[in-house]
């Protein structure tokens, strides 16, 4: 086990000189000028679920809301994905609730729609946080923060755990004071990002602590943490703490 590890070269670093975006989605490339009038189609496209992922769920005496809303929040993979979901998620209180509907997130003339994107976020993606165990504001006001970006979202609300309720707070009191102004600036739109700066740093670690286990097998036996205390290993058994003579990094 090492006692340094660096991460460093497994950093992204974003859309680099000759490489080309891949395509949001690869059924959407008609949505910008959908020339039927379906503007909102492909938002309504994104948040449906497969109807034989929630057929089969149904059979197996799901409700058929909550079977679509386990399709939708596993992005139609798969019947089985869906049945874990249920089986994470069927005591949740929206459970058997309607799926919310996505025509809001295509609006093209609403007065959200002309505040640059203060419509809010698709109810597909609050559906996927909120199966994370997030309630609907949190992840909300993360998306919002996040500029609807899923995977920052999740990472928002994670690494914000300790006072999540005063983070949403602050970005929903950004947001009010950004949609107050109006367009009297436009650096108003950039406030909500810079009240909730993205923390970042080196991708270097250090091994601080080992839980170790002692005995014949896995059954049975006994736990004792060694912990790296001011550059020196310490061993803690129950009560007893000393210095670490042989820490047990090579048997890792």
């Amino acid at each position: 086990m090492p006692e340094t590890m660096s991460l460093e070269s497994l950093r992204g670093k974003g859309i680099q000189e000759g490489e080309t975006p891949l395509p949001e989605s690869e059924d959407a490339p008609a949505a910008p000028g959908a020339a039927a009038g379906g503007g909102d189609s492909g938002a309504a496209a994104a948040a449906e679920a497969d109807v034989n992922i929630v057929s089969q769920l149904m059979a197996m005496g799901f409700s058929e809301n909550g079977s679509k809303r386990a399709a939708i929040a596993t992005s139609n993979a798969s019947a089985d994905q869906a049945m874990e979901w249920v089986f994470d998620h069927m005591e949740d209180a929206d459970f058997n609730d309607p799926v919310p509907a996505a025509a809001a997130a295509g609006a093209p003339a609403g007065a959200g729609a002309a505040a640059g994107g203060a419509a809010g976020p698709s109810p597909e993606s609050v559906m996927m946080l909120t199966s994370m165990g997030f309630t609907d504001p949190q992840a909300s006001a993360a998306l919002g923060a996040c500029g609807g970006d899923i995977e920052r979202a999740a990472d928002w609300l994670f690494s914000r755990s300790d006072n999540l309720d005063a983070a949403v707070a602050e970005v929903n009191a950004a947001a009010a004071a950004a949609a107050d102004g109006g367009g009297g600036g436009g650096g108003g739109g950039g406030g909500g990002g810079d009240a909730t700066p993205c923390l970042d740093g080196p991708g270097e670690y250090e091994l601080i602590g080992v839980v170790s286990h002692m005995g014949g097998n896995t059954a049975c036996g006994h736990y004792v943490a060694h912990v790296k205390t001011e550059g020196q290993w310490c061993i803690f058994n129950d009560r007893k703490a000393g210095a670490s003579i042989r820490s047990p990094l090579s048997l890792a």
